[in-house]
Parts: structure tokens; C-alpha cells; sequence
């Protein structure tokens, strides 16, 4: 489709009628397909809502979405599980994390450790 100025138009002809695009008789809905839509849309939208920290501040929202990158988590009330094992609580530093076999544990703190660093380079 392309729109023109009314007085670029010096004149027109009309070459004959189109078929009518909302024609209903010649519509078909896939109801289930778009049911299925639907669906899918609401189980993002309820993965992407859990994801968001209730009552939490934007720099622990920054540090569960960092540590999400590379590694499962969820939030549990405040606190920020990783791999189901390892919590990190209010105020998310490295020294706040507990529980964990010992690798993860120390993945999680260096995870912690480089994300305040790229925070304070983001603040200078």
C-alpha cells in the first residue's frame, strides 16, 4: 500500500473490483491454534513475572538477573536461590552467600563479586 497526496493526483482510473479481504465466508480461525497461543503467552508472562523480586531493590534485581545468565535461580521471598542449594541474601554480597556444595557456593560469590565490580564501573 502506498499513500499519496490528494493534489499530486491529476487523475484515476478504476480497473475493477478486488475480492473483499474480510470476506467471513472465506475466513477460517484456527480456534485451537489460537487458544494454544494464548496459552504459551500466559506461561512466558507468568515465567517473566516470577522473575521479578517482590520487595527488593534494583541492585538485587540487577544481581539475580546476572547471576540468571549462567546459572538457575529463582527468588525465595528476598532471598536468591541458585541451583537450588545456594542462598544469597539481602544486601547479595559474597559474604552473604550460604549452603551449596563447595564449587557452586564459590561460583556464586565470584558471580557476586564480578557483577558489584561491573556496578561500580557503571556508577564512576
Amino acid at each position: 500500500m502506498r499513500l499519496i497526496k490528494v493534489d499530486h493526483i491529476i487523475n484515476f482510473k478504476l480497473l475493477g473490483h478486488g475480492d473483499d479481504p474480510l470476506d467471513t465466508k472465506k475466513c477460517h480461525i484456527d480456534l485451537n491454534a489460537l487458544r494454544a497461543r494464548e496459552d504459551a503467552a500466559i506461561r512466558r508472562a507468568e515465567i517473566e513475572a516470577e522473575r521479578i523480586g517482590a520487595g527488593v531493590t534494583t541492585e538485587a534485581q540487577s544481581i539475580f538477573d546476572a547471576l540468571s545468565k549462567t546459572l538457575p535461580v529463582r527468588w525465595e521471598s528476598t532471598v536468591i536461590v541458585v541451583l537450588n542449594e545456594v542462598r544469597v541474601s539481602s544486601p547479595y554480597k559474597p559474604e552473604n552467600v550460604v549452603g551449596g556444595a563447595g564449587a557452586a557456593n564459590e561460583r556464586v560469590k565470584k558471580v557476586l563479586e564480578l557483577e558489584r565490580k561491573r556496578m561500580q564501573h557503571g556508577r564512576q
